[in-house]
């Protein structure tokens, strides 16, 4: 069984420069054979890029907090805002912000990209077996074939008097 996907935050001030800095770094972690997979097909695929979130945050995505809504309005149009694929997010990838209100901000980014790998891990997962769709308020059925099992194995047996009425 593989290991849940999880998402390393690292946090520290740092003398760079001779300046002490808040710095930030995240790295997500995975299970090997998935990593392997991702590192084969998907290594460029954006997790988030600032042009698609600068006009506007998604709706069902991580809220962003009412004191960091300033700070981040600024960091998404900031060329210093980071540009985040499976790859950076695989091997990590570190920000140094001027402020704490910077850091705090390309940590709530790192959390969106890690929520886009996710939903893209569950995609590559689904390439080796069919998946039934039927809306938005069913049941996603994975594996047919052990669902039309399933569903044999609900059936009642009826007996041979009942199958003569």
């Amino acid at each position: 069984m593989m290991a849940a996907p999880k998402l390393l935050i690292r946090k520290r001030m740092q003398s760079i420069q001779g300046r002490v800095r808040p710095c930030g770094h995240v790295q997500a972690l995975v299970d090997p054979a998935l990593q392997a997979l991702l590192e084969e097909h998907f290594l460029a695929e954006a997790l988030f890029r600032r042009s698609a979130y600068s006009a506007s945050w998604p709706a069902g995505a991580i809220a962003i907090p009412a004191a960091l809504a300033p700070a981040m309005g600024s960091f998404l149009k900031n060329d210093a805002c980071p540009e985040i694929t499976v790859k950076t997010m695989l091997s990590g990838q570190h920000y140094q912000g001027a402020t704490i209100w910077e850091l705090m901000c390309f940590e709530l980014v790192a959390k969106l990209s890690f929520d886009n790998m996710l939903a893209l891990i569950e995609s590559v997962s689904q390439f080796s077996h069919d998946v039934i769709y039927s809306g938005p308020t069913s049941l996603v059925v994975d594996d047919v074939c052990a669902f039309e099992r399933d569903a044999e194995l609900d059936q009642p047996i009826l007996s041979a008097s009942e199958l003569a009425a």
